[in-house]
């Protein structure tokens, strides 16, 4: 019967590691990368939206793509702005302050500064 009893705990347990209870309270952080859409863009920050609400004051690595090319900038939450999705879904407008960047994406977001003003001056 010890060994019927061995070879089920071997069988349901699949950890290679052993593991210990925590007592008390262990705080941790958990890092994620969240797809959100961009409302707007300028030389000093952006506004996203999310369904999740970021902390001001909070920074945060931001990834923007441009010209095939992956540029990641700090970022700062400055405010923080309850709305409503289009799908009729609670969300947060996020004021972001872009705490450098790099000189190839301020280029970049000049471009589009100017093809938005050029636009505007067409219509």
């Amino acid at each position: 019967m010890h060994d019927e009893t061995l070879v089920r705990r071997k069988l349901g347990d699949r950890r290679g590691k052993p593991r210990f209870d925590i007592v008390g309270e262990l705080s941790g952080t958990l890092e994620t990368v969240l797809r959100l859409p961009m409302q707007d863009i300028s030389s000093g920050g952006a506004l996203i939206q999310s369904h999740m609400r970021l902390p001001e004051e909070s920074i945060h690595k931001l990834t923007l793509t441009a010209g095939g090319q992956d540029f990641s900038t700090p970022v700062k939450v400055r405010h923080v702005r309850e709305a409503t999705s289009a799908d009729g879904e609670r969300s947060f407008l996020i004021g972001l302050e872009f705490l450098s960047v790099h000189p190839v994406l301020v280029g970049h977001i000049a471009e589009w500064m100017e093809m938005v003003t050029h636009e505007a001056g067409e219509a």
